[in-house]
């Protein structure tokens, strides 16, 4: 079994100030400096739109959803400025192993970068739905699994894959930070091998007009046919894709 394919981007909205896409798995937000020739969001995008593109923040290589970037340099100016003052809202979703609590949230202190020191960081949780499929899992008799909406609050290093984990709910797929016989099982039923962390809604003001900007990713196939396998209801507000520009 390979990764989810890396190609190719999805637009959701462009305009003369910003881009927003729905980020695929696999590709990384800029070039790696060991392998330059990988494809990026920056060389993808770029080469899409027919113009250079800014990058104001990133997505994880593995994680899906939604990023916004700048077609100028005052507009990267004015979103970076956003992100960095917490003035965006960034939710997320998460298929993780376990049964969560209703609600809560998450401050245990995780690295600002992949070597930095460990910084005060925020997630809020919300749990959408509950799954139990009847069969062994490891140590486990059967698999329970959660369906999550995370709010970040602060920006750190793999901050919600880190957080997930310090609880022992791991996000389904991750590698890096979650439970690797849990991944292999859900990956040999559903036929691929996929991080179920995806960036779902997005909000921010536009950088030219000061409009209330709210982006929503919907859900892929995969996340459809995972939720059907795993007896999870998502709500249906999940399944909307789009833009919406409210001015004040």
């Amino acid at each position: 079994m390979i990764p989810e394919s890396a190609g190719p981007i999805r637009i959701v909205h462009q305009d003369d100030d910003i881009v927003v896409i729905d980020k695929p798995a696999g590709m990384l937000t800029h070039a790696s400096s060991f392998d330059r020739h990988t494809p990026s969001v920056l060389m993808v995008l770029g080469s899409m739109v027919g113009r250079p593109v800014y990058t104001v923040h990133r997505l994880d290589r593995m994680t899906t959803g939604l990023m916004v970037l700048a077609l100028h340099r005052e507009a990267a100016a004015d979103l970076s400025a956003q992100f960095r003052d917490r003035e965006t809202t960034k939710r997320y979703l998460a298929l993780v192993r376990g049964h969560l609590d209703d609600h809560g949230e998450i401050t245990t202190a995780v690295p600002r970068n992949i070597r930095g020191e460990a910084v005060e960081a925020r997630t809020d949780y919300r749990t959408l739905g509950r799954g139990v499929v009847p069969e062994p899992v490891g140590r486990y008799e059967e698999a329970w699994l959660s369906l999550v909406e995370l709010e970040l609050h602060t920006g750190r290093s793999h901050q919600a894959r880190r957080h997930l984990h310090q609880m022992n709910h791991p996000v389904l797929g991750d590698n890096k930070h979650g439970d690797k016989t849990y991944n292999r099982w859900a990956a040999s039923l559903l036929g691929e091998r996929h991080m179920y962390l995806r960036a779902w809604s997005l909000a921010f003001a536009h950088p030219r007009t000061g409009a209330a900007v709210t982006a929503t990713a919907g859900l892929p196939p995969l996340w459809d046919r995972a939720l059907e396998l795993f007896a999870i209801t998502a709500p249906d507000r999940l399944r909307t894709a789009g833009v919406t520009i409210t001015t004040g």
